[in-house]
């Protein structure tokens, strides 16, 4: 059988061209970076699990916390990473591959300062939540670049994405402030993070749960 004869000769047009090439960039938006965010928050969980396992034996019960305030953040980031990728669509720039990165970084440290002194710990998520603002303006601006991908979204998740940008500046204020100016103890410090933690949480899934219910045409 001749299977030359099957391959076609005749050159794609420049236009169709163009399209395909621009469905193939839009596409590593959620391919690539579902496999970069998970392969980067799987490797800051396991470096919890190790810190925890060398040093949870001298652990006390604040820092057992710190460690499972720790983990909700890990699912925190990932959960937001993989919602805000699902809603938008666009070409990904350099920001956006340093992103992920740059959040496991924060989160490395995060785990190590479990160990090694709750204000750490705290400067830590500062930073997390700094990176965390900055790349919902990153998000805010492509959506924008790219008006005809996502500007039907954009009529409410706008207003999410600024809510999320103000509620994560407001965090890593509080958290810096929380670590350079407290004379409390790290017990104290170490108690104090749950309900910091917990308010974010339930304040991120309040915000996603009406942005649901306006994708599924219900009142927000």
């Amino acid at each position: 059988m001749d299977y030359h004869a099957e391959i076609p000769t005749t050159p794609e047009s420049r236009e169709h061209s163009r399209v395909r090439l621009l469905a193939a960039l839009l596409d590593t938006h959620h391919v690539t970076f579902y496999t970069v965010i998970s392969v980067i928050q799987a490797t800051c969980f396991g470096f919890l699990v190790l810190v925890c396992f060398e040093e949870g034996k001298h652990f006390t019960p604040s820092q057992w916390l710190l460690a499972a305030n720790t983990l909700i953040i890990l699912v925190l980031v990932w959960n937001g990473f993989i919602r805000g990728f699902v809603i938008l669509l666009y070409v990904p720039k350099l920001a956006d591959g340093m992103m992920p990165f740059a959040l496991g970084a924060a989160q490395c440290f995060a785990a190590y300062f479990v160990a090694h002194g709750a204000r750490g710990w705290y400067w830590s998520i500062a930073a997390l939540c700094v990176i965390g603002f900055l790349g919902y303006i990153n998000a805010e601006v492509n959506a924008k670049l790219n008006p005809t991908e996502n500007a039907h979204i954009m009529v409410f998740y706008g207003k999410h994405l600024r809510l999320l940008q103000i509620s994560s500046l407001f965090l890593a204020i509080l958290c810096a402030v929380i670590a350079y100016t407290s004379n409390w103890s790290e017990e104290t410090l170490g108690w104090l993070s749950l309900p910091l933690m917990i308010g974010y949480a339930i304040g991120e899934e309040v915000m996603w749960i009406r942005l649901e219910r306006f994708a599924r045409g219900s009142s927000a």
